[in-house]
């Protein structure tokens, strides 16, 4: 699972996308409108192949107020699918609205087939899959030496006053009927590095399916935002749809040869 760490406010937050560099959206007397940029997909992705699933990922946000107040907010944020040959499907929905919001949100569905080395980004809305090629990666390409870190090049704090972090591995557990495998990260912020009286520790929780090859549980407690927890659930080890990893007969199906747009509502005018 990678950028889990997304703290939800009050209004609509919008999840990243795979390919999404730009966009925005907005909710206007009830009714959804917006746009969101994709970019092409990375060169030579290879799907895991041999550990069909599908399964749930659900998102909780717990966050302590000053007065002791806790606001929990829960979401399904996305339902996952992959097959046997390494294709997988990604449903979400663009955005998440508060539950105030009464909004119907477009859903966006990925489907990446290394087989076939294409890649589908289905407009639930407009009902058009637009399809991108996946690129071989040029082997011809040399490589050039790193240009220097501007950051590196900054006085850097001493030891003392530089966060410290450490790992350690966790006894293994069965989650969802799978044997998986923890670690712990923890990073403390030393007394002053944030304007902070005292330090701040931050720990995450990792759980890993060697079997599956994906992570089963991610749990993040930093005291200045709260508690988050990511987590697979409803795992069927079974063999999907083969319908789903495709576009369905009613699509158009779009020859993406760069970049292209969704839009919606008064954005699609």
């Amino acid at each position: 699972m990678q950028n889990r760490h997304v703290i939800f406010g009050l209004l609509l937050i919008a999840i990243a996308a795979f390919a999404q560099d730009s966009g925005h959206t907005s909710v206007n007397a009830g009714v959804f409108s917006g746009s969101v940029h994709f970019s092409a997909p990375p060169p030579e992705l290879h799907g895991q192949t041999g550990a069909p699933y599908s399964a749930e990922e659900t998102y909780t946000s717990v966050q302590t107020l000053a007065d002791g107040t806790h606001i929990t907010r829960e979401s399904s944020s996305r339902k996952l699918y992959r097959d046997s040959a390494g294709r997988t499907r990604t449903e979400r929905p663009l955005v998440i609205a508060s539950r105030h919001q009464k909004v119907d949100v477009p859903m966006i569905v990925e489907i990446t087939d290394p087989v076939e080395r294409v890649r589908y980004t289905l407009d639930t809305v407009n009902k058009v899959a637009h399809k991108q090629a996946i690129p071989e990666r040029d082997r011809a390409v040399k490589r050039t030496a790193p240009l220097p870190d501007a950051a590196a090049a900054r006085p850097q704090p001493s030891a003392e006053d530089a966060p410290q972090s450490s790992n350690e591995k966790l006894e293994p557990q069965t989650m969802e009927g799978l044997q998986v495998e923890g670690t712990r990260h923890t990073i403390v912020y030393p007394t002053g590095f944030e304007g902070n009286d005292r330090p701040i520790k931050v720990v995450n929780e990792s759980w890993w399916s060697p079997e599956l090859e994906v992570t089963v549980l991610d749990t993040r407690n930093d005291p200045r935002f709260g508690e988050t927890t990511n987590k697979l659930i409803n795992i069927d080890r079974s063999e999907p749809d083969p319908s789903l990893f495709l576009p369905p007969a009613n699509y158009t199906v779009v020859e993406e040869k760069g970049d292209f747009t969704f839009k919606w509502g008064s954005e699609s005018q």
